[in-house]
């Protein structure tokens, strides 16, 4: 086990990933939902989303933890059926102009379905060095796992979610 995938199982085991898990917000999805030859250092989890109509109850997660926690994460959402990145389509909506909208967007081109649109993200970051001038906002080797799924959890429970 590399000391990144170490590190990352004692973040899974701490009391802020596990509270998180008992209250119902987030979780490692099924194995059974993921193609067979993902492993480390991919990590599939669910985040719970509020009742919209027509929406589901959770979205689903695929991300990359390369570098743990050195590295941000990247991913984007996961289409648990299909086994696959989710289709932009089926993203979550959020009222125009919201930083649900922004973080969420389907529109900023080689990105689409594959990393979210936000200052935590590797893939996003690595192409825009600006962000990199607001430190405040960036990943760093304080952050774990649970901030990561807090932020878009955080998302997915707010007023400007709209649903599917």
């Amino acid at each position: 086990m590399s000391p990144a995938e170490k590190l990352f199982s004692v973040d899974l085991a701490s009391a802020a990933y596990q509270s998180g898990a008992a209250a119902g917000r987030w979780g490692v999805a099924d194995y059974s939902l993921l193609p067979k030859e993902t492993g480390w250092p991919k990590a599939c989890f669910w985040l719970k989303a509020a009742v919209r109509c027509g929406a589901p109850d959770r979205y689903y997660i695929m991300i990359d933890v390369t570098g743990y926690r050195s590295e941000s994460p990247t991913g984007s959402f996961w289409d648990p059926t299909n086994k696959t990145m989710l289709a932009a389509a089926k993203y979550p909506k959020g009222k125009p102009g919201s930083r649900f909208a922004q973080v969420f967007r389907t529109d900023w081109g080689p990105g689409v379905s594959k990393a979210f649109y936000h200052y935590f993200d590797r893939f996003t970051l690595s192409s825009h060095p600006d962000w990199r001038n607001s430190p405040h906002l960036l990943w760093t080797e304080r952050h774990t796992i649970v901030d990561y799924l807090d932020e878009f959890q955080t998302l997915l429970m707010g007023d400007d979610y709209l649903g599917q």
